[in-house]
């Protein structure tokens, strides 16, 4: 019976969600979904005093994920 092998890859800077993708490819594994940045921005409701709502734009560092996967016999 085969095993699924899941990875999910995160990783701050991109130089190393590739490096642990070419890891993980060297070993077998195969790449699922592709190296994309989680919620490069978000948007933040702010509510002020006088009762409008705005939606202020935050940029900050987001997580590099892919996700890979390897079959076992």
């Amino acid at each position: 019976m085969a095993k699924v092998q899941p990875v999910v890859i995160r990783r701050q800077h991109k130089h190393e969600a590739e490096q642990a993708i070419k890891d993980l490819l060297v070993r077998g594994f195969e790449v699922v979904s592709p190296l994309k940045q989680e919620n490069p921005q978000s948007e933040v409701l702010n509510i002020y005093s006088f009762e409008q709502k705005r939606f202020q734009v935050e940029d900050f560092s987001s997580p590099w994920i892919a996700k890979l996967m390897r079959v076992v016999q």
